[in-house]
């Protein structure tokens, strides 16, 4: 595992358990929904929008 990929799984981890905290925070209690879609959403944006780009640019 590059130190690039560690970076990215910590920025996943840290967003992700915060904003399991704010939503309990919020809510008052843990919901089903934006709470499960978020760590794939954000996989997303961190691995696979990157590389789309640079497939689309022919790199």
């Amino acid at each position: 595992m590059t130190t690039k990929d560690m970076i990215k799984w910590i920025i996943l981890i840290m967003a992700t358990a915060l904003m399991q905290i704010v939503t309990i925070e919020t809510k008052g209690h843990w919901i089903i929904g934006g709470n499960v879609a978020f760590p794939f959403l954000m996989a997303m944006l961190l691995w696979w929008c990157p590389r789309m780009i640079k497939e689309m640019k022919g790199k």
